[in-house]
């Protein structure tokens, strides 16, 4: 059974979209049809006992026992996963609000995986397109760069930038305090110019050793892929982005034992209505 993906997270007893539901359907469809196959658990865990008493027989009853066992394991965990607890709170809240199900009667019971399947293709393919869209409008001018490149020594001057071949190789390292222990991180960043007149951004954490490879792949996965400003920008939050927790998942670790690897910026307001960026840290697996 593939893992459920992750469901949107609402605010507690607020409305769900669209998509929020069809999740929540998909979810539960994915639940009964584990709880379904868990039915033909004993017979599948007897079945050998009907062929005469032969070592493939007990292998067979061995097989059938543990397979049956993990599919137990799967359904509870499952069950008591975050995003399913999720679903059934909110139904509970809101059955407090409105008790009356017969609308639930036009609600088909299957069929909501493969919606949700499809959802999922089309938000990807507007996405390429936004994406495509966002690259065919780069064009970064020897100017832009010399320009975003000052800014960024003005508002960082302890951090170490150096540029070669006319500011299209940048090297940016510093001795980030974010992770549990403190390292060393060098970054480079290559500034690649098409035959178009247009740019593409290619960077890198460099070295082999843990975080180095999952931080080049959160970066490499970065929204605002050519935008050069947020890119250094984003390199300098490893530096000053001091917690050591993850955003979402609130842990200092992964399974891995991996401390966050991704920054990621969100916009705040505060009391004054004035906007600002924060950066915050962000597992490689906690990344949506």
């Amino acid at each position: 059974m593939a893992a459920a993906a992750k469901l949107p997270q609402p605010d507690a007893g607020a409305g769900w979209d669209e998509a929020q539901c069809i999740a929540a359907l998909a979810q539960l469809e994915r639940l009964k049809t584990q709880l379904d196959d868990l039915r033909l658990a004993i017979p599948r865990v007897v079945e050998p006992f009907y062929s005469p008493p032969t070592p493939a027989m007990f292998r067979a009853f061995k097989q059938g026992v543990i397979g049956s066992q993990n599919e137990i394991k799967s359904f509870r965990n499952q069950w008591h996963d975050q995003d399913t607890q999720a679903i059934f709170d909110h139904a509970r809240k809101s059955m407090g609000q409105n008790p009356d199900l017969s609308a639930s009667a036009q609600v088909q019971q299957y069929g909501w995986i493969e919606k949700e399947s499809r959802e999922k293709e089309a938000a990807l393919l507007r996405k390429d397109g936004a994406q495509e869209a966002e690259e065919a409008q780069v064009a970064l001018t020897q100017e832009d760069i010399s320009r975003i490149l000052d800014d960024f020594h003005k508002t960082y001057p302890n951090l170490n930038l150096t540029t070669e071949n006319g500011n299209h190789n940048i090297m940016i390292q510093f001795v980030s305090t974010s992770a549990s222990a403190a390292s060393r991180l060098r970054f480079r960043v290559i500034i690649e110019q098409k035959a178009n007149g247009q740019h593409k951004l290619n960077a890198e954490c460099l070295g082999t050793a843990d975080p180095s490879p999952a931080i080049t792949r959160c970066i490499a996965s970065r929204p605002q892929a050519n935008d050069l400003k947020y890119l250094l920008d984003m390199i300098a939050a490893y530096k000053t982005v001091k917690g050591t927790s993850c955003a979402k998942c609130k842990k200092m670790f992964d399974n891995e034992m991996i401390a966050p690897a991704a920054r990621r910026s969100k916009q705040v307001t505060d009391a004054n209505e004035t906007s600002e960026t924060v950066w915050e840290a962000f597992h490689e697996g906690c990344l949506d």
